[in-house]
């Protein structure tokens, strides 16, 4: 049991670096929204939401799933500066490459695409968050497993960005500088983890030639392939709802989206970027280890998103009216229809990127994923012109439905079963998170009540 605690309050440790990080990159930006959303208004807020979905596509495009892959090669050879240097450097230059192609896509989509073009400061102010995720190595910390000290200085940073955004956006026409300020605040974050993962991992820069660079994207694309899919399903709602429906569609979708991603980025993304290198170890020993770790862990994320998206039910209205105030009624029901979807996400996570992309089945998961891609494109482009941002809202959820359902049934014709009722027992839950709780709780000085 002394062991399973030790395990357990290193991984509870970087969850909680994570969830700090994800609230620096997510939570804190929202906070100025019940302020900013007053004054801008719904159709500006559709202007910005729609904007950040477009820039979403390019990051997916500069990140190109290193986020996984870098961080998978990281965390199995930990201990060797060498790797370190080589996986680093090879990213960098990945990265680099890619965002240049970024930069040409975007400049053509700037001029043709009219939603574009008729804001075209804040697209262009949008994409400058783009560049810092060629900057920052968070795939890098979390291989190492090492995100407390990067994760207070960003939610440091973004808190005082966050002021001025509140600062300067006092009328309407301020809206553009939002997503400039935002992207500022992500660059300055980028910089300082950039030189500080240089000094305190030993990197050494090098020159990558372009065609090693070009075999590294190659060698990496099924992972990219998946993330792809992932994002057509996840940001087509917002992005066909600003095509072929209103601003004020896209609103009143969005409103509902952020707060459902603030749920999932500030909880179940965390758990699955903890999870995946503590896993990854595990299957390192053995598949049997790795599959038992899988079920241990399953019932905190089960439990966690359950509770957290039964509150959401509830608490919808008052939720949704003190976030964006009354003009932004209709987003009640679509945040009630998505907020059990961080369930349905944490157990693809666990099936899909803890399990098949660890046991290497990275094929069928991009298979699978590409699947989920094809249903959820299919659902918005049926639902969403017939029933606007509800039909956006039902066609995430079924999609996210389908797709956990797909994985569950592939893993149980390959013998894997990845729910052990015994593990979601009040004994075994209680008897991982007390011991946990009371050894953070002597950490910080405290006596852990009887």
């Amino acid at each position: 049991m002394a062991a399973l605690v030790k395990e357990n309050s290193s991984l509870f440790k970087n969850f909680l670096s994570l969830s700090l990080l994800q609230a620096a990159n997510n939570v804190l930006p929202i906070i100025s929204i019940p302020i900013i959303v007053r004054i801008i208004g719904p159709d500006k807020f559709g202007v910005i939401n729609f904007a950040s979905v477009v820039m979403s596509f390019f990051i997916l495009l500069t990140n190109y799933g290193f986020d996984l892959t870098a961080t998978r090669a990281i965390a199995m050879n930990r201990n060797s500066v060498q790797t370190r240097s080589n996986v680093f450097n090879e990213v960098l230059y990945a990265k680099l490459l890619l965002f240049g192609v970024s930069l040409l896509i975007f400049l053509v989509l700037l001029n043709t695409i009219p939603q574009l073009r008729e804001e075209k400061l804040v697209a262009i102010y949008s994409f400058i968050l783009v560049f810092s995720f060629v900057l920052t190595p968070s795939w890098l910390y979390q291989g190492m497993q090492e995100l407390y000290n990067i994760a207070i200085f960003n939610f440091i940073t973004k808190l005082l960005f966050t002021v001025c955004v509140l600062i300067v956006i006092r009328e309407k026409q301020d809206y553009i500088w939002q997503p400039f300020l935002i992207g500022v605040a992500h660059i300055i974050v980028g910089v300082v983890a950039f030189i500080w993962a240089i000094r305190k991992y030993d990197i050494s820069l090098f020159y990558v030639p372009l065609k090693k660079v070009l075999r590294h994207i190659w060698n990496e694309r099924v992972i990219f392939f998946s993330f792809i899919s992932i994002n057509v399903y996840s940001y087509a709602p917002t992005l066909i709802l600003g095509l072929v429906q209103s601003s004020e569609a896209v609103a009143f979708f969005s409103a509902a989206w952020r707060l459902v991603v603030i749920m999932h980025t500030t909880v179940t993304i965390p758990l699955g970027m903890a999870l995946f290198p503590y896993i990854g170890e595990n299957f390192g020993i053995s598949r049997e280890k790795g599959i038992e770790r899988i079920q241990m862990t399953a019932p905190f994320i089960v439990y966690l998103t359950v509770l957290m998206g039964a509150g959401v039910w509830l608490l919808a209205p008052f939720i949704i009216t003190i976030f964006y105030g009354n003009a932004f009624h209709p987003s009640i029901t679509v945040l009630r229809i998505l907020c059990f979807i961080p369930v349905l996400m944490g157990m693809s996570n666990l099936m899909g990127v803890q399990t098949m992309v660890n046991l290497k089945m990275d094929k069928p998961y991009t298979k699978i994923i590409a699947l989920g891609g094809i249903i959820g494109l299919a659902l918005n482009l049926l639902l969403t012109s017939q029933f606007s941002y509800l039909g956006a809202a039902w066609a995430w959820l079924l999609t996210e439905l389908s797709i956990a359902l797909i994985m569950w049934i592939y893993l149980r014709k390959k013998g894997i079963q990845v729910l052990n009722s015994s593990y979601f027992r009040y004994t075994y839950v209680s008897e991982a998170v007390v011991p946990m709780v009371h050894s953070l709780q002597q950490k910080f000085g405290r006596k852990p009540s009887n």
